[in-house]
């Protein structure tokens, strides 16, 4: 990343307080990241299911409005230890922030309310490829996510992005999807399509 993104991540994990863990996942993690279309992805993790006030707490802190994110948009998700230790289909987690420059502030608090499978897909990529920006390495703190449960996410993301955003992102979709399927390993969406042109060529 460059200055900018650098100095925004630091100053996050200082608002975060007193987390267990603190990582950057996604594209930024991966070597993906494209500084005005990408987006920041940050994995937090706490000992204890967080109270309303510290809820709150960390949305009034972190929202963009207080801190103003350099990226596309902030995508922050708070789970507990436990949560974590043990990737599940119906993830919990205690706060899924979303906030940007013209995006709208999202503070989901329901896991319930929201798609699973984008959860699971993110424990499974960070456990591997995370970037710890505080607290120990993300394979002690995360949960190894089965085969079979990355493979019914990563259907479920495919036809999510087919249903909204069908063309070139259902395309880089289903490329991450097949690689995976083929390799079990994970890597960023364009970096997959490249993988399956090659493949294809191959045949």
């Amino acid at each position: 990343m460059d200055v900018p993104e650098s100095e925004y991540v630091t100053q996050l994990v200082d608002r975060l307080g007193h987390a267990r863990a603190v990582y950057l996942i996604g594209s930024a993690a991966m070597g993906a990241y494209v500084p005005g279309r990408s987006d920041l992805d940050v994995m937090v993790v706490v000992d204890a299911p967080l109270s309303d006030a510290a809820r709150d707490a960390i949305v009034a802190r972190c929202s963009h409005q207080a801190l103003p994110c350099p990226a596309r948009k902030l995508e922050l998700v708070v789970y507990t230890a436990e949560q974590v230790a043990a990737p599940a289909r119906h993830q919990r987690w205690e706060l899924n922030l979303n906030t940007g420059a013209g995006e709208p502030l999202h503070a989901g608090a329901d896991p319930a309310a929201e798609p699973w499978f984008w959860l699971v897909l993110d424990l499974a990529q960070a456990r591997e490829h995370a970037v710890t920006l505080h607290g120990p390495p993300p394979a002690e703190t995360i949960g190894a996510v089965p085969r079979e449960l990355a493979m019914e996410a990563l259907a479920d993301a495919v036809a999510w992005y087919a249903r909204n955003e069908p063309g070139e992102p259902a395309f880089l979709a289903a490329a991450r999807a097949w690689r995976f399927a083929e390799t079990g390993e994970w890597s960023p969406k364009r970096a997959a399509l490249g993988w399956a042109v090659q493949r294809l060529r191959s045949r």
